[in-house]
C-alpha cells in the first residue's frame, strides 16, 4: 500500500493546474490564430498602417520592459533576460495583430472600425 503524503498531494496538484493553464493557454492561441485567418479583419491596419505599427510597438514594449527592469534589480542572468524580453516581446505582439486580424477590436472599439 502506497503511503500518500501532502506533498504527494500538493505536488500532483501543481503539476495539473500547471498542465491545465498551459493547455488553455495553447488552446487559446490556436482558436484565436484560426480566427485571424477566418475573419481576417484589416480595416484598421489599411486605413491607419502608422498608427496600428504605433500601437504593436508600444504594446510589445510596455509589457516586456517591467521583465529587464526586474531582472536588473535583481541582477539576472543577462543572457536568460534577454531571450525572455524578446519572446514576451513577441507573443505580446503576436496578440495584438490576431485580436486586430480576428475582429475583436473593431466589436470593442467601433468608432475606430469606421474611422
Amino acid at each position: 500500500m502506497a503511503i500518500i503524503t501532502v506533498n504527494n498531494i500538493s505536488d500532483s496538484i501543481y503539476q495539473f493546474i500547471k498542465y491545465a493553464v498551459i493547455l488553455g493557454i495553447s488552446l487559446s492561441f490556436i482558436v484565436l490564430t484560426a480566427t485571424s485567418v477566418l475573419v481576417h479583419d484589416t480595416g484598421y491596419i489599411t486605413k491607419h498602417p502608422k498608427f496600428f505599427l504605433s500601437e504593436t510597438l508600444m504594446m510589445g514594449l510596455l509589457t516586456s520592459i517591467p521583465v529587464l527592469y526586474i531582472s536588473f534589480l535583481r541582477n539576472g542572468n543577462k543572457k536568460e533576460t534577454a531571450q525572455e524580453f524578446g519572446l514576451l516581446f513577441f507573443k505580446i505582439i503576436f496578440l495584438h495583430i490576431t485580436f486586430q486580424l480576428s475582429g475583436i477590436y473593431s466589436v470593442l472599439f467601433p468608432e475606430s472600425a469606421t474611422m
